[in-house]
């Protein structure tokens, strides 16, 4: 009797193979975007709103975890109540303030300052990162701002970041700090971790830039038939059946603002014919993952959509092919979703590459961390990432912690699990 060849690599051609066929698993998908989503724009309201809700919304957790981390006793001020007291035992007692930081930076571009220098004869070099030894930090609350110093790295936070200090006022009018406080999000994640449907995956990529990749598209051949099944022998493809959502994390069309000869992009015809070009391959990529699977799809910083944060959603109409099927989803960035119990946040990369840009955070995983730790998507935004003029809310606040979060387009993959104790610890998994 002739014995059954298993693997499609030992088989000759002129033998009949068993063929396996496997069903593509399910999930339960909610979007979760609904707070990014522009509903109406209104550009004509100042920055100074989002900080004021920012600081507001996030005040009451942060005096939550002071008095956790320091104990009950330690009073809590605002920061015009520093200099009221007149005991210099009263005056000598530790206390909390509350308030956003902010970095007075010298190396911070200025437009003023750039018109100089383009006066200049010889050519001045361009930064890419805006950090130096005379940097300072001040803290602001509703009222008033003042500066600090002593046990906290100027260059570990980055303006716009919520903190509660541990220190005094010295005699100099200055706060000096003993310790520090950061939000987190404002709850653990509601959704069970018990795996009911345990053996899903989550596929996540980002940075495909096919207005770059048009001469070297085998890569991708080979990731769309590995994910729709082509590709691989029976134990693989029965593997990746189970892949129940394809996350592409922006800049999917283009990853960068230069055209493939270096030149800076403008709206000329050729640049216009590469986008084009670029968009319909897109288009065909999107069709194939998408007959077979869920893909979500965020924009990026070079993506054809608005610049602020939050992106909206690539429109449809650009994706005439892959529009037909119910199972493309166009999502904001940042972005929030609900998949099979675990709620995924995370962003196309754009606040994490500014915070490296405006402190020692250059490690993008050291980054990502340091947003979960300080509650919020995008601290940078208004200052130095753009974002649109919110004065009723800020959605970039994290309110629950998310089990995975992401950031895009960074240069390699790494990730870490960190835990944060809410009474009971609480994990989140960080990806990019």
């Amino acid at each position: 009797m002739k014995s059954q060849v298993s693997s499609v690599l030992t088989t000759n051609p002129s033998e009949k193979l068993f063929e396996e066929t496997y069903t593509r698993v399910k999930c339960d998908y909610k979007d979760l975007c609904a707070k990014f989503r522009h509903k109406k724009k209104d550009f004509s309201k100042q920055y100074a709103h989002i900080y004021s809700i920012r600081l507001s919304k996030m005040k009451d957790t942060l005096v939550k975890r002071a008095k956790q981390k320091w104990g009950e006793n330690i009073p809590v001020k605002r920061l015009a109540e520093l200099g009221e007291e007149t005991d210099e035992q009263v005056m000598d007692r530790k206390c909390v303030i509350i308030g956003t930081l902010l970095k007075n930076q010298e190396l911070r571009p200025n437009i003023l300052k750039q018109i100089s220098d383009e006066l200049q004869i010889l050519p001045q070099p361009k930064l890419v990162r805006f950090v130096s030894d005379g940097d300072e930090l001040i803290l602001e609350d509703e009222l008033q701002r003042i500066r600090v110093l002593g046990n906290l790295d100027v260059n570990s936070v980055v303006t716009g970041v919520v903190a509660a200090l541990l220190g005094k006022q010295d005699e100099t009018g200055k706060f000096s700090v003993d310790e520090v406080c950061f939000a987190g999000p404002q709850s653990p994640s509601m959704l069970s971790l018990d795996p009911a449907k345990p053996g899903r995956y989550l596929v996540m990529l980002s940075g495909l830039d096919l207005a770059h990749s048009s001469d070297s598209l085998l890569p991708l051949r080979m990731f769309t038939d590995w994910v729709t099944g082509w590709l691989g022998d029976p134990s693989e493809q029965h593997k990746n059946s189970k892949i129940a959502l394809v996350l592409i994390a922006g800049n999917l069309i283009r990853g960068s603002s230069e055209s493939k000869d270096g030149k800076i992009v403008n709206t000329n015809v050729d640049s216009k014919a590469d986008l084009l070009t670029s968009v319909k391959m897109a288009d065909d990529l999107l069709a194939e993952l998408t007959e077979t699977v869920h893909v979500e799809l965020m924009p990026g910083e070079f993506d054809p959509t608005n610049l602020t944060l939050p992106q909206q959603p690539l429109h449809y109409k650009m994706f005439p092919k892959a529009s037909e099927f119910s199972s493309l989803h166009g999502g904001t960035n940042p972005h929030c979703f609900q998949v099979e119990n675990r709620l995924v946040a995370g962003s196309s990369g754009q606040p994490v590459r500014d915070i490296g840009r405006y402190s020692n955070l250059t490690d993008p995983l050291l980054a990502l961390k340091s947003t979960l730790e300080w509650g919020h998507f995008a601290p940078t935004a208004p200052d130095t990432l753009p974002c649109y003029p919110y004065y009723e809310e800020d959605p970039f606040i994290l309110e629950e912690q998310p089990h995975i979060l992401f950031s895009g387009n960074h240069e390699k993959f790494q990730t870490d699990l960190v835990k944060i104790d809410y009474g009971t610890s609480f994990f989140s998994r960080l990806y990019f």
